[in-house]
């Protein structure tokens, strides 16, 4: 009877290995907890930021927020029955060893329903260039996370209409203004996580000193 029982809690881990469910569970769970990322997921601003350093936890608060939004399962948001959203990279590169890791690495396995690829094998995602994941959401319905990169240029941002885009790094200003335009007629939002490399650049003025006087914007340092 033990050893039966030893040999079920191995087939429960291993198919919570294989589900790829366990990092999502994890996150944030530790014994430190990190506040900074729970301010952001708490925040109902439509347009947020996060800026930081390396190894500072910024990134996984773009790839949770947006797999949370995905599968309709965010635990302070009202959730929605599907959502259509970009992820934006600065370029393929960029993509393949960044945003999309994360999003690979925190996305349950059995959500998935189908994978298609700019480049590489979509059994094989994490060597290839990801142009679509469709996901289960929560209601039984369907989630679309597009991955886009900067180096198509505005004109490959133009005509869709989304809940939400999640910007990881600094996109062109033009790329930026476009996104925003995306997701107006959802109500949808927009939110990004970066270091600062660049100096005063319009994120600065628009986010940072909020120039605008923008009731929607918020930003905070990791």
């Amino acid at each position: 009877m033990k050893k039966q029982k030893i040999l079920e809690l191995l087939n429960i881990k291993n198919e919570i290995k294989s589900r790829n469910i366990e990092p999502l569970l994890k996150y944030n769970t530790g014994k430190v907890i990190h506040k900074k990322q729970v301010e952001f997921h708490k925040s109902t601003k439509r347009n947020r930021w996060v800026f930081g350093g390396n190894r500072t936890g910024k990134t996984e608060c773009g790839a949770v927020e947006t797999i949370w939004l995905s599968l309709g399962i965010h635990p302070f948001k009202q959730n929605k029955q599907s959502t259509e959203c970009w992820v934006v990279s600065l370029s393929n590169r960029v993509q393949k060893e960044v945003a999309q890791a994360k999003i690979l690495k925190y996305l349950p396995r059995n959500s998935i329903v189908d994978i298609t690829m700019n480049q590489g094998k979509k059994g094989a995602p994490e060597n290839g260039i990801i142009e679509c994941i469709t996901i289960k959401n929560q209601s039984g319905n369907y989630s679309k996370i597009w991955f886009k990169s900067c180096e198509e240029g505005r004109e490959k941002f133009q005509g869709s209409s989304l809940d939400f885009v999640w910007f990881d790094e600094e996109p062109p200003e033009d790329i930026y203004n476009e996104c925003k335009m995306r997701v107006l007629d959802k109500c949808g939002e927009i939110f990004g996580t970066m270091t600062p490399l660049k100096g005063f650049t319009y994120i600065y003025d628009e986010i940072y000193l909020n120039s605008n006087n923008d009731r929607e914007v918020f930003y905070l340092f990791i």
